[in-house]
């Protein structure tokens, strides 16, 4: 079975308790940041570190209307080359008038090479800004929860999908400390890496945030003739109160 695009808005139905949930608070700095997304900080799945990414205008219905869209991401160190990671999972937000997660269940095929989903709608943006039941206090809850894991491997390998309490995180956006840095990452013996997965850069400091730089190798038909890669990477950054949470 294939993966495709973002997928259209449904209505939300009730869902599990999450395995992880996610407070994102000062969702209107959020927005005022004009970062297209942000991630929570890894957390644990059935031996997996996964992600939970919002995209809060996730432009989808045909007036181009956003809407807040959750994604689920596999950390690449994870995937194996060759292997394919069949999930079931539901993607949800706190309804706090009827204490329950509303949302809607998904699958994907994580392999190497597409470490994203699909990103979900999950409610239009302006009914988000303008619902007390959604957003209470400038915050939100979006949560996530792993029902059946499958891998197509050589070693047909069998994960369980693990019964533990729901993991917390919490992400605080601030409006100002905005931050602008630009990191130039020389790779002189490029050809010579060995990149089973992917390299990092050494860690290097943007506005007293550590950071560092992943770099791919494709293999292709096209034989490569550099014999030096330079790579520049300008983050857009801002100040977070809780380490581990980053915005794109």
């Amino acid at each position: 079975m294939g993966n495709s695009g973002s997928t259209a808005p449904a209505s939300l139905g009730k869902t599990h308790v999450p395995h992880f949930k996610w407070k994102v608070h000062d969702f209107y700095a959020l927005l005022e940041t004009k970062a297209t997304s942000a991630f929570s900080a890894a957390f644990d799945c059935s031996g997996y570190k996964c992600y939970l990414q919002v995209t809060p205008k996730h432009k989808q219905d045909d007036k181009g209307n956003p809407y807040v869209a959750l994604s689920l991401k596999i950390a690449h160190r994870c995937l194996e080359l060759g292997h394919i990671v069949h999930a079931v999972f539901e993607l949800s937000i706190f309804n706090h008038s009827k204490g329950k997660y509303c949302g809607c269940k998904a699958s994907y095929n994580f392999d190497f090479k597409n470490a994203y989903s699909e990103q979900h709608c999950l409610i239009p943006l302006q009914e988000l800004l303008k619902s007390s039941a959604f957003l209470v206090d400038d915050s939100c809850v979006f949560g996530v929860k792993i029902l059946k894991i499958d891998v197509s491997s050589p070693e047909k390998k069998v994960v369980v999908v693990q019964k533990k309490a729901t993991t917390v995180q919490n992400l605080f956006v601030q409006k100002k400390g905005f931050i602008k840095g630009a990191y130039t990452w020389a790779m002189n013996n490029f050809l010579e890496l060995d990149l089973k997965h992917f390299v990092r850069s050494p860690t290097f400091e943007v506005g007293g945030h550590k950071c560092t730089s992943a770099c791919i190798r494709m293999v292709t038909s096209t034989a490569l003739t550099a014999s030096a890669c330079t790579c520049s990477w300008i983050p857009r950054m801002s100040s977070l109160q809780s380490p581990g949470r980053w915005l794109k």
